[in-house]
């Protein structure tokens, strides 16, 4: 498995642990200073412990309707010693104070992953909305 694979898989195995309510394996992917940027550009949410609570947060907040990557490039910098950036793409779903929601959105990852590690560990993490809509039920779908 190359570099990109591995870490397309990583990506992707976060997405499934944090959909399946699995947050201390969610803390796995996270380095204990990442730093995260949330969509909303508020103050960045600062360490592993925060980063996990943000994810628990969510899910007590809303209900999740649907989750989908849609892209996943992967940036390698074979000079840095085993960092890449990941660009995700996804399609989010979810119902929140009686509202639902579509979105899609942009999740930017700076990966570090280093010959002595089981696995790579985000240091850096950005999410942005590019679209989002507030799906109004009609009579038909109520």
């Amino acid at each position: 498995m190359t570099s990109d694979e591995r870490i397309r898989a990583f990506i992707l195995r976060l997405n499934e642990a944090w959909q399946a309510g699995r947050f201390d394996e969610v803390a796995d992917f996270y380095h204990p200073d990442v730093v995260l940027l949330p969509p909303d550009a508020g103050e960045p949410i600062r360490g592993q412990a925060a980063v996990v609570a943000s994810y628990r947060e969510f899910a007590q907040a809303a209900t999740l309707i649907g989750f989908q990557v849609t892209r996943l490039d992967v940036f390698e910098f074979s000079a840095s010693g085993g960092s890449s950036v990941c660009h995700m793409r996804f399609e989010i779903e979810y119902q929140t104070a009686g509202q639902r929601f579509r979105e899609s959105g942009l999740e930017v990852y700076v990966v570090s992953e280093t010959s002595d590690a089981t696995q790579p560990v985000i240091l850096w993490r950005s999410q942005a909305v590019l679209d989002a809509e507030e799906i109004v039920p009609t009579a038909a779908t109520d």
